[in-house]
């Protein structure tokens, strides 16, 4: 059974829209606490840096507390990396706990048609709440110890050893008539005078990945066997399925390589604090290794993360932690159909919220309105006040203004919220349909 990408992507948006008071209902109190939890967390960052308490006597604004903390961000996780992880724990502690008080009866809404309990204050926590943490971690942290802990430890081995092997010294005779004139030069510097230098260059990187490459072709591999594509036609050609599937992430290897490269080098410079330019004074070699290594995982764990990115949803509507219809949901060409699915929806933010919301709704068009708005109340207190404007216009306009900003992208977050929802409602749907079918 194929995913429909159009019929999932038109159900999650219109339930987004179409149970927006259900889910302001809901989501409410989670949502300004979430608001507070956030700003709380900010002055708390900026106190630590400062090493004295911040407050809003003296940060008055919220978005002047944010602009400081970027701009002194890397000083503070510098000195004082201690107190910042303790408060990034704790505020995604508090976070994720928040989060699912009302993602948890939306799903099941969204899913199973099952009405959230009444009420207009509510902040539930109970089994339903625990399987959506646990289906969010467990897919989060099984990439991570899965995937990413032992890219992390063989980039870290693969440069310390290369690093070492190129920084080994050894005899040179620089004149060849002469056996009593010895230079100390590097391996890598040997091995380029003897124009071998492909050695460290390619030959030692290329083994050092060539694990992690070789599993992301095993994974693809299996994963469009026919077993696995319920249409699949005509005899298997397990041979031509092998080569398709070698040029495919040989190609996408290609490109994350050379994608990742500007990203891998700035890194290593700010680790090392080496010259300015793109890898100025930074080993070609370990360089190399690094990005073979760091394009393999990247591939892995977008396979990972696509597998998994259901189960916090259809953990939920099962009542179970079961895995249930979760790798079924994806199986054969349907991840590359929740891939595009994920990337309209993500699509669809940015261009909603970034350009139409705050870019032109809240910059250029109400900018206009509460200007006309402005002038004429203005006006009318001039003709009751003898010609002089009253004080209480610009303030309560200042306030209107930035009240209508917070509510715009307060409701901004609802309707996000709810199509997140309605798209884990949809694909725990089309997983029991699946299961059904198979």
């Amino acid at each position: 059974m194929q995913l429909r990408i159009l019929s999932v992507l038109g159900e999650a948006l219109n339930f987004g829209g179409r149970r927006m008071a259900t889910i302001m209902r809901v989501a409410w109190l989670a949502v300004l606490l979430l608001l507070i939890v956030d700003m709380a967390s900010v002055y708390a960052y900026l106190s630590v840096i400062a090493e004295r308490v911040i407050t809003f006597a003296e940060v008055g604004s919220f978005l002047t507390a944010q602009q400081l903390f970027g701009r002194f961000a890397t000083r503070g996780w510098t000195e004082h990396w201690e107190l910042m992880a303790v408060i990034t724990a704790v505020s995604l502690f508090v976070q994720v706990i928040l989060v699912s008080t009302f993602m948890a009866p939306l799903i099941r809404l969204a899913g199973l048609g099952e009405r959230p309990g009444p009420g207009l204050v509510r902040l539930p926590f109970g089994p339903d709440q625990l399987r959506f943490i646990f289906g969010f971690l467990f897919s989060a942290l099984f990439v991570g110890v899965i995937i990413l802990l032992p890219m992390m430890t063989t980039s870290f081995f693969a440069l310390k050893y290369i690093g070492a092997a190129m920084s080994q010294t050894m005899a040179s005779f620089p004149d060849a008539n002469s056996l009593h004139t010895i230079k100390l030069i590097t391996a890598e510097e040997g091995l380029v005078q003897r124009g071998a230098e492909w050695v460290f260059g390619l030959a030692v990187p290329l083994a050092a990945a060539a694990p992690f490459v070789l599993l992301t072709w095993l994974v693809t591999f299996f994963h469009f066997s026919p077993r696995n594509r319920p249409n699949a036609t005509g005899k298997p050609n397990a041979f031509l399925r092998a080569l398709v599937s070698f040029v495919v992430v040989a190609v996408v290897f290609g490109a994350a390589f050379f994608l990742l490269r500007p990203e891998i080098l700035q890194i290593l410079k700010s680790a090392s604090a080496v010259g300015t330019s793109a890898g100025a004074d930074i080993p070609t070699s370990p360089v190399t290794a690094i990005l073979l290594i760091a394009t393999a995982g990247y591939m892995l764990v977008i396979y990972l993360s696509l597998r998994l990115y259901a189960y916090p949803g259809i953990a939920v509507c099962r009542h179970s932690l079961g895995l249930g219809g979760t790798l079924g949901l994806t199986r054969g060409w349907n991840i590359i159909r929740i891939q595009i699915i994920l990337l309209a929806v993500s699509g669809f933010f940015y261009v909603l919220h970034i350009y139409i919301i705050n870019s032109l709704f809240l910059t250029t068009l109400l900018p206009q309105v509460i200007s006309l708005l402005y002038q004429a109340v203005l006006v009318s207190t001039k003709l009751v006040n003898s010609g002089v404007g009253a004080d209480w216009v610009l303030p309560l306009f200042i306030w209107i203004w930035n009240g209508i900003k917070i509510l715009a992208n307060v409701f901004w977050a609802f309707f996000s919220y709810g199509v997140i929802a309605g798209l884990y409602g949809r694909l725990y749907r089309d997983s029991e349909r699946i299961a059904d079918a198979a």
